[in-house]
């Protein structure tokens, strides 16, 4: 929207749905063009009409400034849930957007029960043709977004039945595929990355069920869209590899972000500027770890600007002398005698004491237990893939002691990392720790 002060640009999508923890997360990503302060509500519409909140906290976007926030609801603890809207108000300001709800199966688990109990009866009345019905392959939802802005990352939700192999495509819109493959659950989510782009799009996706008795086929269209905070810097990702190298080692930052201007910086704990590149439109930088005698913790900056506006992103780094062991230099760094706990933080300080993961490899889709060993204010525990992005997480209030995150399903020797992000002093301040994922 557009206001005597500026413009004013929102954006609210449902990213993901955890069925067995019952959590939805939405993310609300706000452009304010204003000079005034913008004051953000989620709230949950039931099937009534009624305007429920969805979440408890509000959010402020500060002037001439873009924000992104994930916004956890708990389904469980509304009656019915039709829709969920976000409330963007401020000096002259007032605008609401809409996510639909998720897609939650409990009617159809129902549906599976009495179908089990009559089956029998079915099956003698109908005979051979409800038989083929069964097992012919059938798509019993995909819902998709019908917009989304460019450059971020939606998800499709599925759920398909009968007997078949499953598989999705996405399409660009010049024809070229996006992406696709064969998917080996008959129920679940889909991360759909639509590129950075100027102009507006239409993708198509595709999901087939094939088998012996036939095929099930659904289209979806998503519309790529490009709002106003277009012309507003934004980083939408940032990791380096490796995240543990040694001195006189190259490390390569990769990055996705809208922007004229910017550069990359390796940074010392204590801000010393190591290395430095100009930002480049094609996502990439080279830096040389500096010759250290310390293993220590080193910080990828990430700044670019477009117009009068500015955005900034960190990555961690931890540098290893050769002599050192990687697992006893972290746990240094964090100032932890124990090799087995590796913690540091991306903000320099040292961050030991306060949590802690109990084994650093655990087995695909097994749970990730996290002792909290110092509660802080507005914490949040997560466990983000090599490119920062988020799998799954939750908020823990000042009472918390150990929370369990689910490891993702893995065919190979994955590297993931536990983040606690939480509120210190003036500003927002993260911790990690590595953990691996093996089959």
């Amino acid at each position: 929207m557009q206001t005597p002060a500026g413009s004013v640009s929102a954006f609210f999508a449902l990213e993901g749905f955890d069925r067995r923890r019952g959590v939805a997360t939405y993310t609300l990503r706000v452009v304010n063009r204003t000079q005034s302060t913008l004051i953000c509500r989620t709230w949950v519409v039931s099937r009534n009409g009624d305007l429920i909140l969805a979440y408890p906290v509000l959010f402020e976007v500060e002037p001439l400034s873009t924000s992104a926030t994930l916004v956890p609801v708990w389904t469980r603890d509304f009656a019915s849930f039709d829709r969920a809207i976000a409330e963007v108000s401020g000096d002259g300001v007032q605008c609401v957007v809409e996510a639909p709800a998720p897609l939650v199966f409990r009617p159809r688990r129902t549906y599976a029960r009495v179908a089990v109990a009559g089956l029998a009866a079915v099956l003698l009345a109908l005979g051979a043709a409800t038989a083929f019905r069964a097992v012919a392959p059938r798509i019993d939802a995909f819902a998709v977004p019908p917009e989304a802005l460019a450059g971020t990352t939606v998800r499709a939700e599925y759920d398909a039945g009968g007997t078949g192999t499953l598989s999705y495509s996405v399409m660009a819109p010049d024809g070229h595929r996006l992406q696709g493959g064969d998917l080996g659950d008959h129920s679940g989510s889909i991360p759909i990355a639509l590129p950075a782009s100027n102009e507006p799009g239409a993708y198509t996706l595709q999901m087939t069920m094939a088998g012996m008795l036939g095929t099930a086929q659904q289209t979806r269209v998503l519309n790529s869209i490009v709002g106003k905070g277009a012309s507003v810097a934004q980083i939408a990702a940032i990791s380096v590899k490796p995240i543990v190298a040694k001195p006189g080692q190259t490390v390569t930052v990769a990055y996705s972000a809208a922007a004229d201007d910017g550069y990359v910086r390796l940074l010392g704990s204590d801000g010393t500027i190591w290395a430095q590149k100009a930002f480049s439109h094609d996502g990439q930088a080279f830096l040389t770890v500096p010759p250290v005698s310390n293993a220590q913790e080193m910080r990828i900056l990430l700044r670019v600007t477009k117009g009068r506006s500015a955005a900034e992103s960190v990555a961690g780094l931890v540098v290893v002398p050769a002599a050192s062991r990687p697992a006893q230099a972290v746990a240094q760094i964090a100032g932890d005698d124990d090799p087995g706990v590796a913690s540091t933080s991306d903000t320099g300080s040292g961050a030991n004491g306060t949590f802690e993961v109990a084994t650093a490899t655990v087995k695909s889709g097994g749970t990730i237990r996290v002792h909290i060993l110092s509660p802080r204010n507005g914490m949040r525990i997560a466990l983000t893939d090599g490119q920062s992005h988020e799998i799954t997480g939750v908020d823990i209030g000042a009472d918390a002691d150990v929370i369990t995150l689910q490891a993702p399903p893995v065919t190979m020797p994955t590297r993931y990392t536990v983040v606690a992000s939480f509120t210190d002093g003036f500003g927002q301040e993260s911790v990690v720790q590595p953990v691996t994922v093996v089959p």
